[in-house]
């Protein structure tokens, strides 16, 4: 199962078809990436009050995360009889309770409660915890991660707090949400997005609002920065226009799964999530620093949605038809594009370096 990679992009080939096809490498990629890495679980608006919770799946783990004073706290959303859940959807509590026998615990993990213990030889409730899990936030945004050893959230962000500073990411309030069931590999989504080598073929409107020439792809080392500034001049049939020099769409990658795609006052992530080896679900929120009180009643919001529902659409029809290609038996490797396909080499290379 092992493949090679080449961290020089001239000579690199792209990874193994079979990466995207076979259920094998989704098996590793939970437990080696996923199983490793921080992922967007929640907004901080949620978990405003003490006592208030939600849940998440991370993968095929089931987590919980609350607010326990002043803290948060995450854990494996599993209880330590028989693996029942200790909470579901999201609320406010003062104890989570198992909804299988009832048993509950502290909001800090403690076991609170085991009904009909007694009698149970070397039972001892002050040893039963849940298992924990890191949990940290980012402007609007809740992240955890089922690695208690990984480097911190902050080691993986490197940089882009400070770089988002200007558009005030922690003032940022929620405004929609939008999801779909695409039937390609998480991969080939991430592959598309990281990249602007597609936007004259598959984007046309896109392509009229940005400069492709000067768009660029900068890699660090657990995210990338695709810079894409606005093209110059205006006119109705416009969807962006650029407010200043230097005004520019840019659009963040966090490894594994999460894009922060940041312009003009907005903030859009989207978050690709694995549900088979050739299907995932893709999550958009849109959040705002000055929200409109109704995103579908507002004509500058509409318009945008729209044109974002369009390059959403014309990413699914390419992305499930490069699925049903990488099962072909006539393609396994391809070659980047050394001036264009930096930020995939360089996804790629993560991959490479986890799994093996």
């Amino acid at each position: 199962m092992p493949f090679s990679f080449n961290p020089d992009i001239r000579y690199a080939e792209t990874l193994p078809a079979r990466l995207y096809t076979d259920s094998v490498y989704l098996s590793l990629e939970e437990a080696k990436i996923f199983g490793r890495c921080w992922q967007l679980v929640g907004r901080v608006a949620d978990l405003a009050e003490p006592g208030s919770y939600l849940t998440a799946d991370i993968g095929d783990e089931a987590i919980v995360v609350v607010h326990d004073g002043e803290v948060l706290r995450g854990f494996h959303n599993i209880c330590l009889h028989r693996a029942g859940p200790v909470a579901t959807g999201c609320g406010k509590r003062q104890t989570l309770q198992c909804r299988y026998h009832g048993w509950s615990y502290r909001l800090d993990g403690t076991l609170h409660r085991a009904p009909e213990m007694e009698g149970t030889d070397g039972f001892d409730p002050d040893a039963m915890r849940l298992m924990p899990v890191q949990v940290a936030t980012w402007g609007p945004l809740v992240f955890a991660n089922l690695d208690l050893k990984a480097p911190s959230l902050a080691h993986f962000l490197e940089g882009i707090p400070e770089r988002t500073a200007r558009f005030q990411p922690e003032a940022m309030r929620f405004v929609l949400q939008k999801r779909w069931t695409i039937a390609c590999n998480w991969k080939v989504y991430v592959d598309n997005y990281l990249e602007g080598y597609h936007l004259p073929a598959v984007h046309p409107g896109l392509y009229k609002e940005l400069d492709y020439d000067a768009y660029r792809v900068e890699p660090h080392r657990y995210w990338s920065l695709q810079h894409a500034p606005l093209r110059a001049g205006h006119g109705p049939e416009r969807k962006y226009v650029a407010q200043g020099e230097g005004d520019d769409a840019q659009y963040y990658w966090l490894f594994p799964n999460l894009m922060l795609n940041i312009y003009q006052g907005q903030m859009q992530t989207n978050v690709v999530i694995p549900r088979g080896v050739d299907r995932c679900e893709v999550v958009f929120e849109w959040y705002a620093v000055d929200p409109p009180a109704d995103a579908s009643a507002d004509p500058t919001w509409t318009r945008l949605v729209a044109f974002s529902d369009e390059i959403q659409d014309e990413d699914i029809g390419i992305c499930e038809v490069v699925q049903r290609n990488l099962r072909s038996r006539s393609y396994d490797r391809g070659r980047y594009s050394a001036a264009r396909e930096n930020g995939v080499h360089h996804f790629h290379g993560l991959v490479h370096e986890f799994l093996t």
